[in-house]
């Protein structure tokens, strides 16, 4: 999947500005902006968090159409497939990236997680509408990050981590008041954050259902409970999700043959990986590379 650094490389290298060392960007968005997200094919290694302004936005999030309008907040999770739907000619948000791979190992993480999850957790939908207070102290928390982004010093590391913190917990402290709490336990969720923190980490190496079960000390059929009441999908098709988002961008980006894009995602042969990738996309893989070849050429002139 495209981290951040490449993600901005791909939509606008004259963006590229934004990016404090990889981690985090932070930036105002407009209604063409908004669009170019379609051109990364569901396959952003990022957690974002887009705050809407004003103007209105639909958006399709793992099958589901989403509207959102000003002071609703749209929370994106790497692996659930994006695409924007409709976007209005005053539309203008304000949307901050956090790059996964590279806040794995920060104190804010579990918390970004929780974050992440808790509106899909209670609401079924990664959307939280803000009163308008909530909504101007996160655009504060936002646009102070953006600031020293944009303004780099000595302290830029430590003082990034910080604002992040505040914004993580400050979201966090939002939703517990504008959500409903579903009947889900904090055992439920706390095993569902770890099983989603492993799989984004093992899902290429792992396909199976046992491993995480293992690994989280709990029967497969517990697992696949949790996973199912969480987000509506099993355990196969959460991981089979993931994998061909995963291939997507592989046969996109790189000059990998399919063989090797098989090996590489440890599929057991090259007619294996065919027969799964038709069957995730609704064409076989060497023909979605050959369709995408030939609309970037069509883009291009």
């Amino acid at each position: 999947m495209y981290n951040l650094t490449e993600a901005y490389q791909t939509v606008g290298p004259h963006h590229t500005d934004e990016i404090w060392n990889g981690r985090f960007a932070c930036a105002e968005s407009n209604a063409q902006r908004t669009l170019l997200t379609n051109q990364l094919q569901d396959t952003l290694a990022c957690y974002t968090f887009t705050l809407v302004l004003s103007g209105a936005l639909l958006l399709e999030n793992n099958g589901q159409q989403i509207a959102f309008s000003a002071n609703d907040l749209y929370v994106y999770m790497p692996g659930y497939p994006v695409r924007i739907l409709s976007v209005s000619d005053d539309y203008r948000s304000l949307v901050l990236l956090v790059d996964e791979q590279a806040t794995y190992e920060t104190p804010a993480f579990r918390n970004l997680i929780r974050a992440s999850f808790h509106p899909l957790l209670q609401s079924g939908k990664p959307k939280l509408t803000l009163s308008a207070d909530d909504a101007a102290r996160l655009n504060a928390d936002m646009r102070s990050m953006m600031n020293h982004i944009a303004r780099p010093t000595i302290f830029t590391d430590e003082t990034l981590e910080m604002l992040y913190s505040v914004f993580i917990l400050d979201l966090i402290d939002m939703q517990e008041h504008a959500l409903n709490a579903n009947p889900i336990s904090r055992r439920t969720e706390d095993i569902f954050i770890s099983f989603y923190t492993l799989v984004r980490q093992h899902y290429v190496d792992h396909h199976d259902i046992g491993y995480y079960a293992d690994l989280l000390h709990i029967s497969t059929t517990y697992l696949s409970r949790i996973v199912k009441q969480v987000t509506g999908s099993t355990v196969v098709e959460y991981i089979n999700q993931m994998l061909a988002t995963e291939a997507t961008w592989l046969l996109t980006s790189s000059s990998l043959s399919v063989a090797q894009i098989a090996d590489r995602l440890h599929f057991a042969s090259t007619a294996s990986f065919h027969k799964f990738f038709t069957r995730m996309r609704g064409k076989s893989a060497r023909a979605y590379r050959q369709k995408r070849i030939l609309t970037s050429s069509a883009s291009d002139r």
